[in-house]
């Protein structure tokens, strides 16, 4: 008899934007805090209207918070209700949020007799995104607990993800840049290109005086990374950013005509990080795949 499998990714992962309808699909939403309100990302708040809350509000300073070990664990109950009997949950990276250690004690309190693997994506937004479509894929194809872990570990690393940040005040009041201090001094003057590394941490990559420059930069960039490799994917997100995603989109295009990507928009409880005006971009190597 075929395993019944399912995959539990959080709302970081973008999903909720690309009106996914697969059955083996829950997502565990982290929450995002506006002054003295409280909301459950994307079913009680969309990016739009975040990011236009942000646009009008210039004092506000939004917050992010992790989903309690309860709110997996009344998931995992409902699951095996429905004859699961192996749940793949898949964060955001553990360097960006404790989400995976919430859920990782989740697992730990849990009683019942399905199997659970917590998978650190080492990844956010559409990139951490991705990973979890492809276990959904490999579900499909009846592939093996251990080949679907080990090539969820295999690619979370075997990419590049790139993001240039208009502003970086709410990613450095919210402690989710690392190795700022460089950036600090001139923090209003430049549009940097920040780096998701191997750790999962977001770090600096360069330096860059205007947006224009920097989203130039970028592309090309990714443009020379994905002309070493024989096939690829890439993942898009902004917050808010029409204009400049359109550039890096048409330059990616005309590199490489027809290719494969997916794209959303930055979902609050990440937005409340990146602040407005962010365009990510990231390449899977899909050569070994």
């Amino acid at each position: 008899m075929m395993s019944k499998r399912a995959v539990i990714a959080t709302s970081t992962s973008c999903l909720d934007y690309l009106n996914l309808t697969d059955e083996n699909l829950r997502i565990l939403r982290l929450k995002l805090i506006l002054n003295d309100d409280t909301f459950y990302d994307f079913t009680d708040i969309t990016a739009e209207t975040f990011y236009n809350r942000l646009r009008t509000e210039s004092s506000l300073v939004p917050r992010s918070s992790m989903p309690s070990p309860g709110e997996l664990l009344v998931e995992l109950e409902k699951l095996e209700e429905e004859g699961y009997d192996e749940t793949f949950v898949i964060t955001i990276s553990s360097q960006l949020s404790g989400t995976h250690d919430v859920c990782q004690m989740a697992v730990n309190q849990y009683e019942g007799k399905m199997t659970v693997h917590v998978i650190d994506s080492k990844n956010a937004a559409i990139s951490e995104g991705w990973l979890t479509l492809e276990a959904l894929r490999l579900i499909k194809e009846d592939a093996s607990t251990k080949e679907i872990i080990e090539y969820l570990d295999f690619m979370k690393t075997n990419r590049k993800q790139y993001f240039m940040v208009d502003n970086l005040r709410l990613l450095v009041a919210n402690g989710r840049l690392s190795g700022a201090s460089g950036f600090l001094g001139s923090m209003l003057k430049i549009k940097p290109i920040l780096e998701v590394n191997d750790d999962g941490k977001i770090v600096p990559f360069l330096k860059i005086r205007t947006q224009k420059k920097a989203l130039r930069e970028m592309v090309d960039v990714v443009i020379a990374g994905c002309k070493e490799l024989e096939d690829f994917v890439v993942t898009y997100d902004t917050s808010d950013n029409v204009e400049g995603l359109a550039f890096v989109k048409a330059e990616m295009e005309k590199a490489f005509p027809g290719y494969k990507y997916y794209e959303t928009p930055i979902t609050p409880v990440v937005g409340c990080h990146t602040g407005i005006g962010t365009v990510g971009i990231a390449y899977f190597d899909l050569t070994k795949k």
